[in-house]
């Protein structure tokens, strides 16, 4: 198991057990939980620039119909970067400009030419479902071996200005860079 792996594991049965649950509820978890948990694990190993930092909140954003089931509202009052996390639903890229983490729940919907472009000027993260969407979103939610795992995009992640910690990249099974 790779390092960054067992990281990750450990902060997110910490975080569990410290909300109050058990390392064996974690079998017990949907999917929709499991991602959202890790959503909040992987913001920590984002880096943004620093004007984004300079917000009063952690703004946390889905773009399209709930696919988490109400999962990521509970994220709202944990903390990243010092900021805590607010929820809110966007209808448009253009009403995402403030969002650091934005989830695209239906992103067929999403050109991905006008979604490269919109990058380059806002620093978002963004996050989507489904290894066939690894063009419109840096981490990708895929479901391998009937276990949650990510396929993350650097190049769109350079295009936003951002970059990821080494230890988020080793989780990775996929890694998208340089057109591969």
């Amino acid at each position: 198991m790779a390092k960054g792996w067992r990281h990750i594991c450990v902060i997110f049965i910490v975080t569990g057990c410290l909300a109050g649950g058990s390392v064996s509820a974690f079998s017990e978890l949907n999917t929709n939980q499991i991602k959202s948990a890790y959503l909040f694990q992987i913001s920590k190993f984002v880096f943004w620039p620093e004007e984004r930092k300079q917000f009063d909140h952690f703004n946390l954003c889905l773009l399209g119909p709930d696919s988490y089931q109400g999962n990521l509202q509970k994220m709202q009052g944990r903390t990243v970067f010092n900021k805590a996390i607010k929820f809110q639903r966007v209808q448009t890229l253009a009403d995402a400009q403030k969002c650091h983490l934005l989830v695209l729940s239906s992103p067929a919907r999403i050109n991905p030419l006008e979604l490269s472009a919109w990058l380059r000027t806002h620093p978002v993260l963004t996050v989507a479902d489904g290894a066939q969407n690894i063009d419109k979103a840096m981490v990708v939610f895929v479901l391998e071996d009937q276990r949650v795992r990510l396929h993350i995009n650097i190049d769109l992640a350079r295009i936003a200005g951002l970059s990821f910690a080494a230890n988020l990249l080793e989780v990775a099974s996929k890694i998208k860079k340089g057109g591969q």
